[in-house]
């Protein structure tokens, strides 16, 4: 027993940090969703996400503490980290779309409802924001119907605020 005490003393440490910090994301989160104007499922779908990415992280560090020599932690925690960044940031894989999507969520100044206009191929597309998903957004047109882009495409390409929905305007 003496042993495995080092072990158990760190996944106790790291399950605690996993529950601190989920609650201080989720806090997070809702304090953005309440200072803007996304739909409460957009909130949901961001909080499912975060869920899964602390999951992971936590069972890593863990098979991490039990595992892997204490030495080797090091190499493990680099060669893991090199492997989530290739796959977050290639070039339009899933990650990457769920990724855009968080990023739209917390940095940009777009919402539900706003008038947009993107250029992208060299052409200019203008619509309502009608929804945003972990992998696309959803542009209705006037005339072309509901346009769907990927996130991380939306990221790539220029775009315009034309006009802020009036529910956005009147709650400032």
């Amino acid at each position: 027993m003496e042993t495995y005490k080092i072990q158990i003393i760190e996944t106790i440490i790291a399950v605690i940090s996993f529950f601190a910090v989920k609650i201080i994301l989720m806090y997070f989160v809702k304090l953005t969703i309440k200072n803007s104007y996304f739909k409460n499922a957009e909130q949901n779908d961001v909080l499912k996400v975060i869920r899964l990415i602390l999951m992971v992280v936590l069972c890593i560090i863990i098979v991490a503490i039990w595992s892997v020599k204490q030495e080797n932690i090091l190499i493990f925690a680099s060669s893991l980290l090199t492997v989530f960044g290739v796959a977050l940031f290639a070039e339009m894989s899933i990650l990457t779309n769920i990724t855009a999507c968080l990023i739209l969520f917390f940095q940009h100044p777009i919402k539900v409802g706003d008038t947009i206009a993107i250029t992208f191929e060299g052409k200019e597309t203008e619509g309502e924001l009608i929804d945003i998903t972990y992998f696309f957004i959803f542009i209705k047109t006037p005339n072309r119907g509901v346009l769907t882009i990927p996130n991380a495409l939306l990221l790539k390409s220029s775009f315009l605020v034309v006009e802020k929905s009036i529910k956005n305007e009147v709650n400032k």
